[in-house]
């Protein structure tokens, strides 16, 4: 039996909590002020302006309020995508290089709150304490606990309509334990905490993890320190790589000085960095809401609603897809959801779905902590016609998905120089190289 918000005319407006003012929070606000219906949003923002993961701090683990450091942005980032993957439909980025610059990503998200006017909905400098639903109806109320950052003992509490999270993946780093580690003598660290290259410079450094991130980092400090081992249990990577950057298979152990990798050779490091990932992590939703298991994140429908609570909603679960864009119609979708336009399915139907789609994921080859990722084949753009056919609006442009494919060719294979190209997306079909 579908369940559905069939709001009339006469309904009063419904106060809706959005959890960070990043990409998908600013994708959320906008989507809800746009809408037929009267919402009244008010975003809850860690950091003292708009940009999310992409507000640089200079600290690498307490911030200038005491609290942890959330960004993982480094001084010297630039985007892996190009702009056109990297923009919101209603908003295109400055003529320009296709790729960008850290402070370039960070201002496009300011402007586009400033262009629609979003700050006013924003609470800076607040930490969400808690998020607690007020009964246990599929419609419930939320209530929000919250502290201005400069002013902790004074918590203020808040009751919502709805609630929708948007507060990103990349603040709880994952390290894998190493036997030996804590013998160690040198210098461990994780991207997370990773700022500029220089830090390194004349030393040794095992990276662990041959991802973008390491990849990068591997690239930016070998300018400046001495050798640099790129640890990875991949294929030899497609791409060259800077003389004194060299690939090594994964690591065994670690002794006081050496790294000693599978294949059992050693060489002396002075620091170990780990860019091995991040794991989802909702801090404000107590376990017997929300679960994470493995990095399965349960029970939601289709990577966005609640199964139970059907007023709390996630913009951002899914994982390595063009975020911006994605972010932007995933938003669409949890509005269409309160707005009353989507019919859902039974609890029991939508928990069918979730083991469905879990089970499919593992015949193909994912393991259980690729439970929402979308960045092999085509997934992210069946996922976005999943979305847009549920929601009730038409997916991304071919030309989106033909845009990433080539480019994820060339950054493989020519990382040192994919960022010199530069892209146009001409129509819905078709995007050409520029220069």
């Amino acid at each position: 039996m579908a369940n559905s918000y069939n709001q009339t005319m006469s309904e009063p407006t419904k106060r809706v909590a959005v959890i960070g003012a990043g990409a998908a929070g600013l994708s959320a606000l906008r989507n809800l002020l746009t809408t037929t219906k009267t919402f009244i949003p008010t975003c809850f923002e860690r950091g003292s302006d708009v940009g999310g993961l992409w507000l640089y701090n200079r600290n690498t683990h307490t911030d200038d309020n005491g609290m942890p450091v959330f960004s993982s942005v480094y001084r010297d980032l630039s985007t892996n995508i190009p702009k056109d993957l990297m923009a919101f439909p209603d908003f295109p980025h400055k003529d320009g290089p296709s790729y960008l610059s850290r402070p370039d990503v960070c201002d496009y998200l300011q402007r586009y709150a400033d262009r629609y006017d979003l700050r006013k909905y924003i609470k800076m400098n607040t930490f969400v304490q808690n998020i607690r639903p007020n009964c246990k109806e599929s419609n419930t109320k939320w209530t929000v606990s919250y502290f201005d950052v400069k002013q902790k003992e004074e918590i203020h509490t808040d009751v919502f309509d709805a609630v929708i999270v948007c507060n990103g993946h990349q603040e709880k780093a994952y390290s894998p334990d190493i036997e030996g580690l804590d013998q160690f003598k040198g210098e461990v660290l994780h991207s997370h905490n990773y700022r500029t290259p220089e830090y390194f410079a004349g030393k040794n450094v095992v990276i662990l993890g041959a991802s973008f991130s390491g990849q990068d980092l591997a690239v930016g400090i070998s300018s400046f320190g001495k050798k640099i081992f790129l640890s990875h249990l991949k294929d030899p990577l497609l791409t060259v790589l800077p003389a004194n950057v060299m690939e090594r298979t994964g690591i065994k152990r670690m002794t006081k000085s050496r790294v000693v990798f599978l294949d059992d050779t050693e060489e002396e490091v002075d620091v170990l960095l780990f860019c091995t990932g991040f794991q989802t992590h909702f801090p404000f939703l107590s376990k017997d809401i929300i679960q994470v298991i493995s990095e399965r994140v349960t029970p939601v429908y289709k990577h966005i609603i609640h199964i139970k609570y059907h007023t709390l909603l996630f913009v951002g679960i899914p994982k390595l897809l063009c975020y911006f864009p994605h972010s932007f119609e995933i938003a669409r979708a949890v509005v269409n959801i309160l707005n009353g336009n989507v019919a859902l399915p039974s609890e029991d139907e939508m928990l069918e779905d979730a083991e469905k789609d879990f089970a499919q994921r593992k015949t193909e080859g994912l393991d259980d902590a690729k439970a929402h990722f979308m960045g092999d084949g085509d997934r992210q753009w069946r996922f976005n016609k999943d979305i847009a056919k549920m929601a009730g609006f038409k997916p991304l442009p071919t030309a989106f998905q033909r845009l990433w494919d080539y480019v994820t060719i060339q950054r493989d294979n020519h990382f040192l120089t994919f960022r010199k190209q530069n892209f146009k997306i001409i129509d819905s079909e078709t995007f050409v190289e520029v220069k």
